[in-house]
C-alpha cells in the first residue's frame, strides 16, 4: 500500500509571516527618520524625562516627587540607553523608536494572523501616515510606551486564548506583565482591564486559571514598585499622592494655572482645561471635535466615521473578520478614561489608543470593500485622502528641536555671553551643556558687549506687524528656522528666526 505522506505547511506560513513583520518593522522604522519631531526640551515633559534619566545614570535609582519621575518603565528605558550609547539626546530618542517598532511589529502580527496579508498592509500604510503615531514616535514621551505595552500585552492574550496548558499560561503571564507595565507608563492604560474582564465573565476560550496568572502579572509589579516606594518614603499610598498633586504644577493650558480640586471624575477640573485643538463647544466633546478637523490625527478619525455611515456603507461589503464594534467600544473607553476618569487636558498624544483602534478599523473596512470590485474606485479616493492629509501633515510639522538645532552651533562657533527668554534658554541648556558651555546663556538681562537671542515672528518682517527694534541693542545676525518645503511652496515669504542683537549702551 502507497504511503500518503502529511506535510506541515506551519512552519512554512511561520516563517513567511515572520518576514512580513519584520519588514513591517523594517519600513516603519525607515517611516521616521521622515520629518522628526524630534526633542523640544525647556518647559516641555520631555525635558523633564531627561533630567530624571540623567539623575538615575548618575546617581543610580531616584525617589521621584514628580507624576514624571513614576513613570518607572519610561526612565528605566531613558537610563538604560543612557548606560548602552552614554547619555545624548540621541540616545533618549532611540526609546520612542524602539517601542514603536514593538506596537509595530505585535500589531502587524495580530492583523495578520486575524484578518489577513492584505488587510495588515493596509494597516502599515495608515499607521505610517498617522502624524500623531509619527510624532510619538520621533519625540520622547510616554504615549509610545503605554501603547506599545498595551499593544503587546492584547497580543500576548489573543495567543493565551488559542494556546493550550502550559503555553496558555506564559502567554497569560506576559500578558498581565506588559499590561503592568503600561499602566505604570500611564495610569490611563488601566481601561484594558475592562476587556479582559469582560472576556473573563462571557468567554469560555481561556481557561481560569491562565486568568489568574493574568491578574498576577498584572499585579506583581505594581506591589513591587509601591513596595519600594512605601519602604522609601514611608507612604504606602505614594504613588497616588504623588499623582492626585499633579494639577497643582503651573501649566498654561489651564485656567488658572493651577487646580486644588481631585484630578479624577471632576467636571470642574475638565471644564478648566483649555482644548489643545480650534474647537470651544464644551469641554466634554471638544476633543470629539478636535478629533475630526485637528490634522495631527490624519483623517484617520473621519475616515473611519465616514465608512461607518449607512449611506456611505455598502451593503454587500462583507463583515470584517475583526468585529468593528469591538474596536469601536475600545476607542469610546480609551476617550472616556483619559477625558472624563483621569481628566487630563484633551490633546492629540494621550488618544493613540483611539487612533490605533480607528486604525485598524479603517484597515478592515478599506479590506473588506476591496473584495467587491465594484468598490476600488471608492477604497482609492478613502485611502488616497488619507494619505494625502497625513502625509502634508508630517511634512509641514515643525521640528520641537530647531531653536537649539541653530542657536547651539553659532554660539559654538561664536564665543561669548548670550541671554534670551527662559523657554529658549531651557531648549538649548542641555545641548550646550554637553559642549561645556554650562551658563552662557541665561535669562538675565544682558551686560554692556553681550549678546541677546530673541524670536521674531514673521509678521514683524513683512510689516504686518511692528518691528520692536532697540536702540540699545545692534543687530548682528539672523538664525533662519529649518522651513519644511512644502511649507516654503505654500507660503514662500514665511520666516521665523532668531535674532542676535549685541548690547551697546
Amino acid at each position: 500500500m502507497r504511503t500518503i505522506r502529511r506535510v506541515s505547511v506551519m512552519p512554512r506560513y511561520r516563517t513567511n509571516a515572520a518576514q512580513f513583520i519584520a519588514l513591517s518593522i523594517f519600513l516603519a522604522e525607515m517611516s521616521l527618520f521622515f520629518h522628526p519631531a524630534g526633542f523640544a526640551g525647556g518647559p516641555s515633559d520631555d525635558q523633564q524625562y531627561l533630567d530624571i534619566a540623567l539623575g538615575w545614570y548618575a546617581h543610580g535609582p531616584q525617589i521621584g516627587t514628580s507624576h514624571w519621575a513614576l513613570r518607572h518603565p519610561l526612565i528605566l528605558s531613558i537610563t538604560g540607553m543612557f548606560h548602552l550609547f552614554g547619555p545624548s539626546i540621541d540616545s533618549l530618542l532611540l526609546v520612542p523608536r524602539l517601542f514603536y517598532a514593538l506596537f509595530v511589529g505585535v500589531t502587524v502580527a495580530t492583523v495578520l494572523r486575524l484578518a489577513g496579508t492584505r488587510a495588515a498592509v493596509l494597516w502599515m500604510v495608515l499607521v505610517i501616515l498617522s502624524p500623531v503615531i509619527h510624532a510619538m514616535g520621533t519625540s520622547c514621551y510616554p504615549e509610545m510606551l503605554e501603547l506599545a505595552f498595551g499593544a503587546t500585552s492584547i497580543w500576548a492574550f489573543l495567543n493565551a486564548r488559542r494556546s493550550n496548558g502550559s503555553a496558555a499560561l506564559a502567554w497569560s503571564l506576559l500578558s498581565g506583565l506588559m499590561l503592568s507595565c503600561a499602566v505604570q507608563t500611564r495610569e490611563t492604560a488601566a481601561f484594558v482591564l475592562l476587556f479582559y474582564g469582560w472576556a473573563f465573565l462571557r468567554d469560555p476560550a481561556m481557561p481560569r486559571r491562565a486568568y489568574l496568572l493574568l491578574g498576577l502579572g498584572f499585579v506583581l509589579p505594581l506591589l513591587v514598585d509601591n513596595a519600594w516606594l512605601w519602604a522609601m518614603t514611608g507612604d504606602p499610598l505614594y504613588r497616588l499622592h504623588v499623582d492626585k498633586h499633579h494639577v497643582l504644577i503651573a501649566s498654561d493650558h489651564m485656567v488658572g494655572k493651577t487646580y486644588s480640586g481631585s484630578p479624577f471624575l471632576n467636571p470642574d477640573l475638565a471644564s478648566r482645561w483649555i482644548p489643545a485643538g480650534p474647537t470651544r463647544l464644551h469641554w466634554a466633546i471638544n476633543p470629539l471635535g478636535d478629533f475630526l478637523i485637528d490634522p495631527a490625527f490624519g483623517f484617520v478619525i473621519l475616515g473611519w466615521a465616514l465608512s461607518a455611515l449607512p449611506f456611505f456603507r455598502d451593503p454587500a461589503i462583507p463583515r470584517p473578520r475583526i468585529p468593528t464594534l469591538l474596536l469601536l467600544l475600545f476607542a469610546v473607553a480609551s476617550y472616556v478614561t483619559v477625558t472624563w476618569v483621569f481628566t487630563l487636558r484633551p490633546q492629540p498624544r494621550y488618544y493613540l489608543f483611539v487612533v490605533a483602534a480607528a486604525t485598524i478599523g479603517f484597515a478592515l473596512y478599506l479590506d473588506a470593500a476591496l473584495a467587491i470590485p465594484r468598490l476600488k474606485r471608492r477604497v482609492s479616493i478613502l485611502l488616497g485622502l488619507v494619505l494625502l492629509g497625513g502625509g502634508i501633515t508630517i511634512a509641514v510639522a515643525p521640528d520641537q528641536g530647531w531653536q537649539a538645532k541653530v542657536i547651539v552651533p553659532y554660539m559654538a562657533a561664536h564665543p561669548g555671553q548670550y541671554s534670551a527668554e527662559e523657554h529658549i534658554v531651557g531648549r538649548a541648556s542641555y545641548p550646550l551643556a554637553r559642549l561645556g558651555m554650562t551658563g552662557k546663556l541665561t535669562a538675565a538681562e544682558p551686560a554692556v558687549g553681550a549678546y541677546r537671542l530673541r524670536l521674531i515672528d514673521s509678521a514683524m518682517l513683512d510689516g504686518s506687524e511692528p518691528f520692536p527694534r532697540d536702540p540699545a541693542y545692534r543687530e548682528v545676525v539672523y538664525l533662519e528656522r529649518p522651513t519644511p518645503l512644502l511649507l516654503r511652496l505654500i507660503r514662500p515669504h514665511y520666516r521665523n528666526p532668531i535674532l542676535v542683537e549685541q548690547r551697546l549702551r
